[in-house]
């Protein structure tokens, strides 16, 4: 905390820096607001929080007043960004109502996980800057992201829900509000997730939350220009739903016996194969060009495909509780400083039925000499094997 406030301090600009606490003990609140009177910054806390981050930036607007034509520039605790990036970000002001700023993991070297969710970082701003381009929108981002508070108020401020920053973007589609990719504008951020525990936490906040934005806004988005493009890209975690599903019904087939026709495996294997092989190189030739070790990094890339991997099942019915409008999934705020999520706080029952299932269909295949079936459920099988020894282990 004190070295945020230390960075902003020295910031040679008139932002009007305000720290937003949610239910701290009052020995931490009272060190905090030390911390604010020494560097000459603000603190509000709220000792009743509701409507999770998108509460307590609203607590904010309708605390301190804030008018239409002020901007808000929305920072984690872990977020460093330069006067440039300041000066980058408000470059645009005048021509959109909201800035999106291009995030740089800091902490890449924490784990193999946080260095392959680097290299991920890569290529999804890679994804943001044609989206940009190509449709004039991007999701707002939680993190460094510059928005017009008139703007804020038109759509009803931040959306008090779990995932307040993509709905925000989605509520300034459709009310043709503009958002805007700034790729030279940099914030450094921390991936927080620097093992297992603490990725699936982030993902299934992001798989839940992303469902129940298309729930509530399918129909107004379809009928926007560009509308199925922004679904593409939000529907991004409805492709594990399908994985899952598609797993499932290759396990059944492998246990009763029923074999993938020839036809079916060559035209997976046309469809797959060059998709992977160019997804790994794009990754790849990213890590090269900013400074990284392909040779090395292929492993960091393969911690994160593992932890995908073993995450399906939970990610997949996250996305479709949200989709469907079914229960509700626990907030809790991403760890940052590093700090580890324990193992012991996560029950591990669906990795393991998960990896007995995938082995039980391996061995149906060989009795029942389904060679097309064994082939496919080979990369699974050592996908969930290695992945729950890593977890075990406490490598991943």
């Amino acid at each position: 905390m004190e070295a945020s406030m230390k960075r902003l301090a020295s910031l040679k600009t008139r932002l009007n820096v305000i720290y937003i606490l949610d239910n701290y003990d009052n020995e931490t609140i009272n060190i905090i607001r030390a911390l604010g009177n020494k560097y000459g910054l603000k603190v509000i806390h709220r000792e009743k929080p509701s409507g999770y981050k998108g509460g307590a930036l609203n607590h904010v607007i309708k605390r301190i007043e804030m008018n239409n034509n002020d901007y808000m520039l929305v920072l984690d605790v872990d977020s460093v960004l330069s006067q440039e990036t300041i000066n980058e970000l408000t470059k645009y002001v005048d021509s959109t109502n909201a800035v999106v700023p291009h995030w740089v993991a800091s902490n890449r070297d924490d784990s193999s996980l946080a260095r392959g969710q680097w290299i991920g970082y890569l290529l999804f701003f890679k994804v943001l800057k044609a989206l940009n381009s190509l449709i004039g929108w991007v999701p707002i981002l939680g993190s460094g992201s510059l928005v017009s508070v008139g703007a804020l108020k038109s759509v009803g401020y931040w959306p008090e829900d779990v995932l307040e920053d993509v709905e925000l973007g989605v509520r300034f589609f459709i009310n043709d509000l503009k958002v805007t990719y700034v790729d030279d504008a940099i914030v450094n951020v921390e991936v927080p997730p620097v093992n297992y525990t603490g990725f699936l936490r982030q993902q299934l906040r992001w798989s839940f939350g992303v469902g129940r934005v298309i729930r509530k806004y399918f129909l107004r988005i379809l009928r926007r220009k560009h509308g199925i493009a922004v679904l593409l890209y939000l529907g991004q975690y409805f492709a594990y739903v399908l994985q899952l599903v598609s797993i499932l019904m290759l396990v059944a087939m492998s246990i009763t016996g029923l074999s993938i026709p020839l036809w079916a495996f060559a035209i997976l294997l046309m469809i797959i194969a060059p998709t992977l092989s160019l997804y790994l190189y794009s990754l790849i030739m990213l890590d090269k060009e900013y400074g990284g070790d392909p040779r090395r990094d292929v492993f960091a890339i393969n911690s994160v495909n593992l932890a995908f991997i073993m995450a399906l099942p939970r990610i997949a019915i996250a996305n479709l509780m949200g989709l469907l409008g079914i229960g509700k999934i626990e907030w809790i705020p991403t760890p940052k400083g590093s700090r580890k999520w324990v193992m012991e706080s996560l029950n591990l029952f669906p990795e393991y039925l998960m990896t007995a299932i995938i082995i039980t269909a391996f061995i149906f295949t060989v009795i029942h000499v389904m060679i097309l079936n064994m082939l496919i459920i080979l990369p699974y099988l050592a996908g969930y094997v290695r992945g729950l020894w890593r977890i075990i282990d406490g490598t991943l």
